[in-house]
């Protein structure tokens, strides 16, 4: 079986359970901190979990230190199913897959923002509501400062993007002078 299929088949279990026991938010969130900090650690993550040596139950600590506090307890008990099934090396597919599924219940767009300066909390929030005016859907918004931009902002929306740079707007006119 691919790995596809088993993140799929797992994360969907692990969606139904948690709505269920009334706690989809609860490991939404943990699985949203683990999916960060695996990213930062991938390389460890991907050893540790791939060596047949290290034992399960070290494994389960370390996805478990990963998803960080607090961790409900329904995502504790499923680590420890996944470990048993010896699935640890997809647990960051079921995350990813669980979060989609979390994501598309709940209407949320994943969103980036990539700015020149900091951006305001009156841009933040002009933006979420821009978002939720032209999807009809809430946003959670991952924000990146790139100086390179000299001013302004792209925003990525799912497989969208939209250029309001400066530096996007200089390229723009650059092209059409070259034509």
């Amino acid at each position: 079986m691919d790995n596809g299929r088993i993140s799929v088949r797992y994360a969907r279990a692990l969606f139904q359970t948690a709505q269920e026991q009334g706690c989809e938010d609860a490991v939404y969130d943990g699985l949203t901190r683990f999916a960060h900090n695996y990213l930062l650690a991938i390389a460890q993550f991907n050893e540790v979990l791939a060596d047949p040596i290290v034992a399960r139950e070290e494994k389960v600590k370390l996805l478990e230190m990963a998803v960080g506090e607090p961790i409900h307890d329904t995502l504790k008990q499923f680590i420890a199913f996944v470990a048993d099934q010896k699935r640890e090396d997809k647990m960051f597919l079921i995350a990813m897959k669980y979060m989609e599924m979390y994501r598309e219940k709940h209407n949320i767009l994943s969103t980036q923002v990539t700015t020149a300066t900091e951006l305001t909390e009156e841009s933040y929030d002009k933006i979420k509501a821009f978002i939720k005016q032209t999807f009809d859907a809430d946003a959670e918004m991952e924000v990146h400062i790139d100086p390179s931009l000299i001013g302004g902002f792209i925003l990525d929306i799912e497989n969208t993007r939209m250029d309001a740079s400066v530096a996007g707007q200089l390229n723009a006119l650059k092209n059409r002078l070259k034509q």
